[in-house]
């Protein structure tokens, strides 16, 4: 019941661009691959845009580390920054190999 509610309020949209989404949705739920397919590179897109987060996330964690470490003492950054202090001293002996 619900794919002909679609079809009939697809066919009553004027916009080419809705009834060309309604046609691809139509051929990807016709074809069990597509559909497998399909979502399985929607979750790739989404586990690539966590990691890219996490990972700038982490930069900007190993950047406020190090600017923070000529005033605070490791322990004081961890608070500050919600990390662990085993986290802080190795991005700072990292900072500190790379001198």
């Amino acid at each position: 019941m619900g794919d002909e509610l679609q079809k009939e309020q697809s066919r009553e949209c004027k916009s080419k661009r809705i009834q060309e989404m309604h046609r691809r949705v139509c051929q990807i739920k016709a074809s069990e691959k597509a559909e497998v397919k399909y979502m399985q590179t929607w979750e790739e897109k989404i586990l690539i845009k966590q990691e890219g987060i996490a990972e700038g996330r982490l930069e900007e964690k190993k950047e406020l580390t190090r600017k923070l470490a000529n005033k605070f003492s490791i322990e004081q950054i961890a608070e500050i920054l919600e990390i662990d202090i085993s986290e802080v001293e190795n991005i700072l002996k990292e900072s500190q190999n790379r001198k």
